[in-house]
């Protein structure tokens, strides 16, 4: 069993490194990291800072990932706030479900972003929820990745690992609702007889009325579902596999984005491209093929391996690339 640590990320990396320490302090020696952020630019050197600093503070028993919402520099639209919620819910059923310890801090990046995980623990749990306050003035100041990139290396550590006077953690309340999601959704969806208990939950929770889904409803419904049908998240660090070509910096940066946007990539390899191919293509029981035409006179080909465990689920994945796919 891991323990597993995940955060919401802005522009204060500290936010991270603390939680880590506090945890050590309870005896709790995180094992990994997973980051879930936006892609502004700020955030993402956090990102960058992190990913460095950590398994080298740790001496390589903590190592640090990010989940990058790809398309979103911030939780301001019904589209980008399904997403968050698809992403947040998904590692944290995965990792639960794998039979890790998960512990879940909502101290940094946006509040919307704050309020949205707390809610994806409501649902899918957690061994704690904590959220981290610093009360120091200037210690605040300096967190920001702006003042502290900039910072030499002994006061860069002084700001992530601050003294536990400087801060106060406060633990929160939550019930996860994860044993019962399968009924909940079958009574959204109107799919069977559901017990009364479930539907007073739902109608008490604006998510039903008169027996009939409200707006909040058909939302919620929407993520769960996304969540329940799509592959698990992969639980070790992808691998990304390019051969020799001419645009093989292209090929990397693509496929570094295809790790980022989709958590449940275990491994990118490039393939040859071949003309006439659909641009998803599955290849059960768990892989996808991808035919990219860039545009600029030549062609890339990509084989994903994923999580998924069942015919759905590869389905449901092929479906996300598509989607993605027109993105980019």
């Amino acid at each position: 069993m891991k323990r597993v640590l995940i955060v919401t990320l802005g522009e204060s990396p500290s936010v991270v490194t603390e939680a880590i320490d506090f945890l050590r302090g309870e005896g709790k020696r995180i094992d990994e990291v997973i980051m879930l952020t936006t892609i502004d630019a700020l955030t993402q050197d956090a990102v960058d800072l992190l990913v460095k600093h950590i398994p080298k503070h740790y001496s390589g028993q903590t190592r640090a990932r990010a989940i990058s919402i790809e398309a979103y520099e911030d939780i301001d639209s019904e589209e980008a706030l399904i997403m968050f919620m698809s992403e947040a819910c998904g590692v944290l059923r995965g990792y639960i479900k794998a039979g890790n310890e998960v512990y879940v801090s909502i101290s940094g990046g946006r509040k919307t972003m704050s309020a949205l995980m707390t809610l994806a623990v409501q649902f899918y749990g957690a061994k704690e929820l904590f959220h981290i306050i610093v009360i120091d003035r200037e210690l605040e100041e300096k967190s920001n990745i702006t003042k502290l990139r900039h910072l030499d290396n002994g006061e860069k550590n002084k700001v992530l690992h601050p003294d536990p006077s400087k801060f106060k953690v406060i633990k929160m309340p939550f019930i996860g609702l994860f044993p019962w999601i399968s009924d909940i959704v079958s009574a959204l969806k109107g799919e069977r007889k559901s017990k009364r208990e479930i539907e007073e939950l739902l109608t008490s929770n604006n998510l039903v009325e008169d027996g009939k889904l409200t707006p909040l409803g058909e939302i919620f419904l929407k993520i769960i579902d996304q969540v329940e049908s799509k592959p698990p998240p992969r639980l070790e660090k992808p691998e990304i596999l390019i051969g020799k070509h001419h645009h093989q910096k292209e090929l990397y940066q693509i496929a570094q984005k295809l790790v980022n946007r989709i958590s449940y990539v275990t491994r990118v390899r490039s393939i040859e491209w071949k003309a006439g191919k659909e641009k998803v293509q599955k290849e059960p029981p768990n892989k996808l093929k991808i035919y990219i035409n860039t545009g600029k006179g030549y062609n890339l080909g990509f084989l994903l391996e994923t999580t998924a465990e069942t015919e759905g689920q590869l389905a449901a994945a092929a479906e996300e690339v598509k989607e993605l796919l027109q993105k980019m």
